[in-house]
């Protein structure tokens, strides 16, 4: 079952510049940042039975490319993630669900009843500068800058946060990073434990 693990660190705007100009980004990258713009698409029922199951359910644009993404079973303490990820690309912005595999998902969106009342709830518009760290020997990293919103019911909330996924290593690896990239900040990273997707029905509720 794939598990994504992903620290999370938000911060104010006026220092995005000052981010990209860190050294240990030019010191550990090991190919070229990426840019991205991204779009994404949140869905659930009118009764948001997803997030009652703990489920979230986007598509997302990045160039010309729709990718789904389902995301389950999530917990976050002091800013770090994990949660089971499946993720496969798809024709339009509607979610499919024919290449779905996990069992206990093909189960939940079996019904024909569920998958006809999935609606649109919120989007996220961002910018993603990505850059693949390796600090060590078998531990490499995702850096991710992001900055854009959220919009919900004609409102719209700020996202500027960094992601650090784990793509080889350890979580104490990771957290041991973050604590390296506070202590070369003159300025403050916050742990989050809101999600994108969290802060989009929170917007909701307001």
């Amino acid at each position: 079952m794939p598990t994504e693990i992903e620290l999370k660190l938000r911060f104010s705007p006026q220092f995005i510049a000052a981010i990209k100009e860190l050294p240990l980004l030019k010191d550990f990258s090991i190919v070229t940042p990426a840019e991205q713009d991204i779009f994404s698409v949140y869905f659930d029922t009118p009764d948001f039975i997803l997030r009652n199951h703990r489920i979230a359910l986007r598509t997302r644009k990045i160039g010309d490319q729709w990718l789904q993404t389902i995301k389950s079973k999530g917990t976050a303490q002091n800013g770090l993630h994990h949660h089971h990820e499946w993720e496969f690309p798809i024709t339009t912005e509607k979610p499919e669900f024919d290449q779905i595999q996990d069992q206990d998902l093909m189960i939940f969106f079996s019904e024909k009843k569920l998958r006809d009342s999935l609606q649109p709830v919120f989007v996220t518009d961002f910018h993603r500068t990505t850059y693949l760290l390796e600090p060590s020997e078998k531990f490499r990293l995702e850096f991710c800058l992001d900055t854009g919103k959220i919009m919900a019911n004609n409102k719209t909330t700020l996202i500027c946060e960094i992601e650090l996924e784990l793509k080889a290593g350890s979580s104490q690896q990771l957290m041991e990073f973050g604590r390296v990239l506070q202590a070369c900040c003159p300025f403050e990273l916050i742990p989050e434990n809101t999600s994108k997707a969290m802060r989009g029905f929170d917007l909701l509720a307001e």
